[in-house]
C-alpha cells in the first residue's frame, strides 16, 4: 500500500532532484555562446561584497600558437558514480587539490585589524601595520610544476586598462606550459571528465586545452577598442583603471604575496568578521601601487590548477553566482561573461 501511495505522490508532484538520472540535473543554455553576454554588471559595492565592472563585448584577435603535444582522449566512465551537482564536483576538486599549501606549515598570514569603509577615490585607513603574509615557503612554491609555471606568467601583462597587450611567442609558450602542467593534475583531469560528460568541452585533451586557452588567454578590449585584457590577467594578475585609481580583479594569493614582497601592495586589513590566521578564504582591503581595492576576496594556499578548474567549471555550468560548500567554507563563486570569454571570477565568503 505504501508503494502505491508513493507512486501516486510522485505522479502528482514530480520526482525529487535526487530521483533524476545522473548527468541530467542541469539544463544547458541552448543560446549560442556569443549571444550569452552579461551586460551592465553592478558596480563594486563598498562593504563586504564585490562585483567587477564589465566593458562592452569585443572578441580578441590574438590567436594561440599550435601546441605540439600529442592528442589524448579523456575517458568518461559511465560506471563511476559522481555527485552531479555543481557543489559536488567543486568539493571533489577541493579534495583533489594535493598541491594546496597549508597554513602554519607552508605559510603564515597575519590578518591584524579590520579594514574601514573607504569611499570611491578615497584613501583607506591602514588597520594593519605589517604585511598580510608573514612568510611563505618559496622553495616548496617553486618546486611544484603548476606553481612554477603560473609564476612565470605574472610579469607578462600591463596592469593598466586601456594599454594594449602585446603577447610575444615566448609568452604564448609560457601559457601553454602552464596549461600542460595543469592538465597533468588530478584536479584538472576530474574537471575535464565532468565537463566532457556534459558535452560542454571536447573529450580529447587537445581540444579541451584549446578551449581553456580561448576562455582564459584570448585578448579582448575593456575600453577604447584596444586589446588590453583577458580573463587570466583580470582574475589572477589584476588591473587598474579610471580616475579613481581602482584595482579590479587580482583574486590570487600568489600574485598578492609576490607583489606585497616587492613593496607594491600595502595590506590595510580584513573585511569579514571572524577572519583568523588559518582561514583559506579571506576578504580584505589593500592598495596596489597607490591604487585602491576597497573589497577583495581570495583563496589562500590553493593551487593555481584548483582555482583555474573551479572558475572554469562554474563559468560553464553555473548561473553567475553559485553557492558551494568546500570543506569548512560556504562560498559563493561569482562569474561574469565577456562575450565568449571570462570577464571575471572570484570567491565570496559567506
Amino acid at each position: 500500500m505504501a508503494n502505491v501511495v508513493a507512486a501516486l505522490c510522485q505522479a502528482c508532484f514530480g520526482a525529487n532532484e535526487e530521483d533524476q538520472p545522473p548527468g541530467n540535473k542541469y539544463v544547458v543554455d541552448p543560446t549560442p555562446e556569443d549571444n550569452r553576454i552579461q551586460r551592465d554588471q553592478p558596480e563594486e559595492p563598498r562593504d563586504d561584497r564585490e562585483s567587477e565592472d564589465q566593458g562592452q563585448e569585443r572578441e580578441g584577435d590574438s590567436m594561440p600558437i599550435e601546441d605540439p603535444d600529442p592528442v589524448q582522449d579523456v575517458v568518461v566512465d559511465p560506471a563511476i558514480s559522481y555527485d552531479d551537482s555543481l557543489s559536488g564536483i567543486c568539493t571533489r576538486l577541493w579534495e583533489l587539490d594535493t598541491n594546496r599549501l597549508q597554513p602554519g606549515r607552508d605559510y603564515e598570514i597575519d590578518t591584524q585589524g579590520r579594514a574601514r569603509y573607504v569611499e570611491k577615490g578615497g584613501t583607506p585607513k591602514d588597520m594593519a601595520r605589517d604585511p598580510l603574509f608573514a612568510w611563505v615557503d618559496e622553495d616548496k612554491l617553486h618546486s611544484i610544476p603548476t606553481f612554477k609555471a603560473f609564476i612565470s606568467l605574472l610579469d607578462n601583462y600591463s596592469h593598466k586598462v586601456g594599454e594594449s597587450e602585446e603577447v610575444t611567442a615566448e609568452e604564448e609558450e609560457e601559457n601553454w606550459t602552464f596549461l600542460n602542467a595543469c592538465l597533468e593534475t588530478d584536479v584538472f583531469q576530474e574537471a575535464h571528465k565532468y565537463l566532457a560528460g556534459k558535452d560542454l568541452v571536447p573529450e580529447d585533451e587537445e581540444g579541451f586545452k584549446q578551449r581553456l586557452y580561448d576562455l582564459w588567454f584570448k585578448l579582448y578590449s575593456r575600453t577604447r577598442g584596444r586589446m588590453d585584457s583577458s580573463g587570466f590577467e583580470h582574475v589572477f594578475v589584476g588591473e587598474t583603471r579610471g580616475r579613481n585609481k581602482e584595482v579590479t580583479g587580482l583574486h590570487n594569493w600568489v600574485q598578492f604575496y609576490l607583489q606585497e614582497k616587492k613593496g607594491s601592495i600595502d595590506y590595510t586589513g580584513f573585511k569579514s568578521r571572524g577572519t583568523d590566521n588559518y582561514d583559506q578564504l579571506i576578504t580584505i582591503q589593500f592598495t596596489w601601487n597607490g591604487n585602491v581595492k576597497p573589497v577583495g576576496s581570495s583563496f589562500i594556499g590553493t593551487s593555481p590548477e584548483f582555482e583555474l578548474a573551479l572558475y572554469t567549471v562554474c563559468f560553464l555550468v553555473g548561473d553567475g553566482k553559485d553557492r558551494l560548500s568546500l570543506a569548512d567554507y560556504d562560498v559563493d563563486v561569482v562569474t561574469h561573461r565577456f562575450g565568449r570569454y571570462i570577464g571575471t571570477s572570484y570567491p565570496m565568503a559567506k
